[in-house]
């Protein structure tokens, strides 16, 4: 099944040489509304994510003229220093509202893993497939920054992503979610979800309580040379 969701996905050679530019346009749910969306932060207008090396650069962030950049774990907003951010959401400080900075490694780190699936999953260890359900459990490596090491991905019958759950251990061992992958368009042979729909999970369970909503518009891809 991994290595039908990677021909279905365009292929290894031409992930690791995808750009992807998208222009978030709505944000919505309980945690970016616990979180401070609108009020301690906001969505930037334009993201650059290069999937393969977990890069992404918000413009225009989070005021007009400045830039935040996610590297590999590391988050900077203009000219300061990158430096490993994740360590600041230990203990209580996980019930804090998100500041620029904290809203820039969440959702850098959520979209560049987003889109580094399937291909992501060949470095993983599987620990339970469920042919029935077309769903694949996995142990991602401790290196990987995303939502929490073990998450289950369901797969249609062509290989396409159309469901992933997780528990975002940023934001607490609550945030249990199933996210659906929806609003699929075609970007040169890469499948891009315009509309990430995150439900609050009861084991695989997902219930009809949105944790988050987001739409994303104006997708574009391009390849490296």
């Amino acid at each position: 099944m991994i290595a039908r969701a990677i021909r279905r996905f365009g292929g290894r050679a031409r992930w690791e040489r995808l750009r992807l530019t998208v222009s978030p346009r709505g944000l919505r749910g309980l945690v970016p509304w616990i979180k401070g969306n609108g009020r301690t932060f906001a969505l930037p207008p334009r993201a650059e994510l290069i999937p393969a090396r977990a890069e992404a650069t918000f413009f225009d962030y989070p005021q007009p003229g400045s830039m935040g950049r996610f590297v590999r774990g590391q988050v900077a907003i203009g000219d300061a220093p990158l430096a490993d951010h994740r360590q600041t959401f230990r203990g209580l400080r996980k019930l804090r509202r998100w500041s620029p900075l904290d809203a820039l490694y969440f959702f850098g780190y959520a979209m560049t893993h987003y889109h580094a699936l399937p291909f992501g999953l060949v470095e993983a260890q599987v620990r339970r497939w469920d042919p029935r359900r077309r769903a694949l459990t996995v142990v991602l490596p401790a290196g990987v920054h995303t939502h929490c090491r073990v998450q289950t991905v369901y797969f249609d019958a062509e290989g396409l992503i159309t469901r992933h759950d997780y528990v975002a251990d940023v934001v607490g061992p609550w945030a249990r979610g199933a996210h659906l992958w929806r609003g699929i368009q075609e970007l040169s042979g890469f499948p891009f979800a315009t509309h990430r729909r995150v439900l609050a999970r009861l084991g695989s369970l997902p219930t009809p309580f949105v944790a988050l909503d987001a739409r994303l518009e104006s997708p574009q891809a391009t390849f490296d040379a």
